[in-house]
């Protein structure tokens, strides 16, 4: 047997199909490409972190449960300790769900165009995976959602506010979905803060309900990787036990502890990015060769006739967007995060030269 054949004998049938998710490392002026926060977070909370990093001995472990930690965070949310899990980013935290949860044959239904790390996840796996496409304006189509979330044990994911459309899921359906539901429901929060409505505080009413956030977006945390689950406390115990161990270094428990003792700069930050989106909203609509699409999340979707061409001189002027077009029902779309005011008028001032607005 070649040292290939070995290989492919020792993967996943799903690994060894799937493409690897990856991002061309560009290095532009402006970078609009991944719907991070404009705003990193005041130096004053900075140097109080890296201060206590310089106290704090890095060659032994963290504390295994950062019990005070999650006080703190689960108080903020409203829930008990025993109902959160924090980890290396949500991606983390979609990684541990899929991988307790998902196994040849077993059903996750996943709605498209969305993000695509749950299907990733998910093939890695060898789930059955259900695409449930969203309509013609990208709204949710929830009655084809809750026809295949009803086997037993499946998976419904939902990103709402969705990326990379930026539409948002009505409460009152994704209280349907849960309902119809076999298995376990997960809700991707990750846009919140900009738009849509949150069911987080419903996990202790459904006992199939998950709910994630993270701290890249609104907080401005993305360089960091931090997110958490949020879920009632049997179905949480039951996660832990996938979880990696020690996935929180010391940074990340020095860096949230300070955050949270200072959040106030999150709602300032927030306010700062919708008056953004506004303004970038309204530009965008100026501009007669691109489609605007209706937003809830800190980015726009936009269609144009040649999305590679566009994405392409964009890039020539330093300005990186998301070129979302090999996405399905995205042909010739791109995705652009709302940035500061700085860079949106960047953007804006390309996009009228590009197409010759007056």
């Amino acid at each position: 047997m070649t040292d290939k054949n070995k290989i492919s004998a020792t993967l996943k049938e799903g690994v060894l199909k799937n493409k690897p998710y990856t991002l061309a490392p560009e290095n532009t002026p402006v970078k609009l490409n991944q719907n991070e926060s404009p705003f990193d977070i005041p130096a004053g909370i900075k140097d109080r972190i890296l201060k206590k990093m310089k106290k704090t001995r890095w060659n032994i472990y963290p504390d295994f449960i950062p019990g005070e930690l999650y006080e703190k965070i689960a108080s903020f949310y409203g829930f008990s300790r025993e109902n959160i899990l924090i980890g290396n980013g949500s991606n983390e935290m979609i990684f541990t769900i899929l991988a307790a949860s998902l196994e040849k044959e077993k059903k996750v239904i996943i709605p498209a165009p969305t993000f695509a790390v749950y299907s990733l996840i998910s093939s890695n796996l060898n789930a059955d995976i259900k695409t449930v496409f969203l309509n013609e304006d990208f709204s949710f189509n929830t009655d084809n959602i809750i026809k295949e979330c009803g086997s037993a044990g499946s998976v419904t994911i939902l990103c709402s506010p969705n990326n990379p459309t930026g539409t948002a899921l009505k409460r009152v359906d994704i209280e349907k979905i849960i309902k119809a539901s076999g298995g376990t429901v997960v809700v991707d929060e990750a846009y919140i803060h900009f738009g849509g409505e949150t069911v987080i505080d419903l996990v202790d009413r459904y006992e199939n309900l998950i709910v994630l956030r993270t701290f890249s977006k609104a907080f401005g945390l993305a360089g960091l990787r931090m997110g958490i689950m949020v879920s009632n406390k049997n179905l949480i115990s039951e996660l832990a036990k996938v979880k990696l161990p020690y996935n929180l270094n010391i940074l990340t428990l020095i860096t949230l502890d300070e955050m949270f003792d200072n959040i106030d700069f999150v709602d300032e930050n927030i306010k700062k990015i919708l008056a953004e989106r506004d303004y970038l909203g309204a530009e965008l609509a100026k501009i007669k060769s691109i489609k605007v699409i209706p937003t809830s999340a800190n980015f726009f979707l936009v269609k144009t006739e040649d999305s590679s061409s566009l994405f392409s001189t964009l890039l020539e002027q330093g300005i990186r967007v998301r070129d979302v077009s090999s996405y399905p029902m995205l042909e010739n779309h791109l995705r652009i995060s709302v940035g500061s005011r700085n860079e949106n008028q960047a953007l804006i001032r390309s996009l009228k030269n590009i197409f010759s607005f007056i």
